[in-house]
């Protein structure tokens, strides 16, 4: 049972003119229990001076009580569910254009998972894969295939085209998924943190560097 409950029964014991105290002297008892010596002097047809007053005062600070409460949980579900972490369209593009699309893509699809647009973030792979077989058909089209193969390179300049043919592939592909998928999904005034990029920059330089050593110890690293 309820306190309010367990007070009312008390009231219905008490004498009218012990619950005429409460009425009279209000401000030295809670609210609610003024409020329920009033509707018990009512229910026995007695007069209550400014009783709808009463009613109010309580009903008020029942109200405020309510806020207080309800206040930080809405605070704390604004803050976890509105204000997600992600990594910045800057860092995607910038990521993307230096360590290949599908490190860029990987960017775009945590964003996409975190904002529960695991559809969307789907289909960023899926356009991944699309783009990179369709790029290395243009290559092979172009005659550009083997001057951005790594094995290939004879010369630093063989290396710095292989980078420039590299670097604007990449940000084609990166601008592609950006433009049919991410700028649909996500809107442009979306609160967010920045979520560090270290991290994932880190382990593409590493993954370059064993690629790196791996090339010098075979003999195919430009001289």
């Amino acid at each position: 049972m309820s306190e309010e409950s367990l007070l009312s029964i008390r009231m219905a014991k008490m004498s009218d003119s012990e619950l005429k105290n409460y009425t009279d002297n209000k401000d030295d008892f809670q609210e609610y229990a003024v409020l329920s010596a009033v509707l018990e002097l009512e229910k026995r047809g007695v007069f209550v001076e400014n009783s709808t007053q009463i009613k109010q005062d309580a009903k008020a600070s029942q109200a405020i009580e309510a806020a207080k409460i309800i206040t930080p949980l809405e605070t704390e579900h604004t803050t976890s569910t509105e204000v997600p972490s992600l990594y910045s369209t800057q860092s995607i593009f910038i990521f993307g254009a230096l360590f290949s699309v599908f490190g860029g893509s990987v960017l775009m699809v945590l964003n996409l998972f975190q904002l529960n647009k695991k559809n969307s973030g789907w289909y960023v792979i899926i356009g991944t894969f699309i783009y990179s077989f369709s790029l290395s058909y243009i290559y092979a089209f172009l005659n550009l295939t083997d001057k951005v193969s790594l094995t290939n390179l004879a010369s630093f300049t063989d290396l710095i085209t292989a980078f420039l043919i590299s670097l604007l592939s990449n940000l084609l592909g990166i601008y592609l998924l950006y433009y049919f998928i991410w700028k649909k999904e996500v809107p442009a005034d979306l609160n967010y943190k920045k979520k560090a990029i270290w991290k994932p920059v880190i382990i593409i330089l590493a993954i370059n560097l064993i690629a790196a050593i791996m090339l010098i110890a075979s003999g195919s690293f430009p001289q």
